[in-house]
């Protein structure tokens, strides 16, 4: 089987097999394309990857200007992948690389204050469309991702309940709630759109053509409205719901809490919030202590 084939086999294998996301899947796609273009280039074979060779792939990822971060993922769908080979069989056992991740420091998530938040909603609400306050909204008072966003159907909000069913990654379903604001402007959102062309829509946010809004615009829109604070922060969709995991703590609740909030499959991701909320209880704690 050519290098190409047996790609295809695997993410047929993780489509069927495994039941990921179609997002996760292109990861994959996008991470192993590099791999085999590393291949070619070196006029390397599948099963003579050794250990000094992963390093040298890692050095021509880095010149390809990938971040640490995204490193670690291309090393880790190399796993998956040869791990997958191997069960069937496409190459040895004793082949398959080991495959060690650099470590990296995580950086702590960009994050906006309370009043820069309702200074931002005030802004959009007097000089944008509903439809932009409305994922906003639903960002940082429901915290949740862009590909969860892009994925929201009408059948999915309970308005009485106050509540958006959510498949977050990996395909897992979770309850996003919903708070009156947010309830609020999405039922305006729905009445202004009510005598359009996306009034028969099943998605709440459509492109041009009534299709499903794709991610890239929902990144496109929020570098916009950004632009609304004046405060020289990246903004992206990520610093609204790291917002909204941050305030959460801030006022007292409970991490597990937030992790099933932000659909987190392990509370070892939830936990780099911590640092933000030890930063608020120092400040807060100069602030107030009289010996501080």
């Amino acid at each position: 089987m050519t290098y190409s084939e047996v790609l295809q086999y695997f993410l047929q294998h993780l489509e069927v097999e495994r039941n990921l996301s179609k997002n996760t899947i292109a990861a994959y796609n996008s991470d192993l394309k590099k791999f085999g273009e590393f291949l070619v280039l070196n006029n390397y074979k599948l099963g003579t990857i050794d250990g000094e060779k992963i390093t040298r792939y890692t050095l021509f990822l880095k010149k390809k200007g990938l971040s640490p971060l995204s490193i670690i993922r291309a090393l880790s769908s190399i796993r998956g992948f040869y791990k997958f080979m191997a069960g069937q069989g496409i190459v040895k056992g004793s082949d398959v690389p080991d495959v060690e991740s650099p470590k990296v420091s995580r950086e702590l998530p960009e994050v906006l204050g309370k009043e820069e938040i309702i200074d931002l909603i005030k802004k959009i609400s007097s000089r944008d469309k509903l439809r932009n306050l409305v994922l906003i909204e639903l960002i940082y008072g429901a915290g949740l991702r862009v590909s969860e966003l892009t994925g929201i159907k009408l059948e999915d909000i309970d308005f009485e309940k106050g509540y958006i069913k959510i498949t977050g990654k990996g395909n897992r379903e979770r309850m996003a709630f919903l708070n009156k604001n947010t309830l609020a402007v999405i039922d305006l959102y729905l009445q202004e759109r009510a005598n359009t062309k996306f009034d028969d829509s099943p998605w709440l946010f459509n492109n041009r053509s009534g299709k499903k809004i794709s991610r890239q615009s929902i990144w496109k829109l929020i570098k916009k409205v950004s632009l609304y604070l004046p405060v020289e922060k990246n903004i992206t969709p990520h610093t609204f719901r790291h917002s909204f995991a941050t305030h959460l703590l801030e006022g007292g609740l409970d991490l597990r809490i937030v992790q099933e909030l932000l659909g987190h499959k392990t509370l070892a991701t939830t936990e780099i919030y911590t640092h933000l909320n030890k930063k608020h209880l120092q400040s807060a704690y100069k602030k107030f202590h009289p010996r501080a």
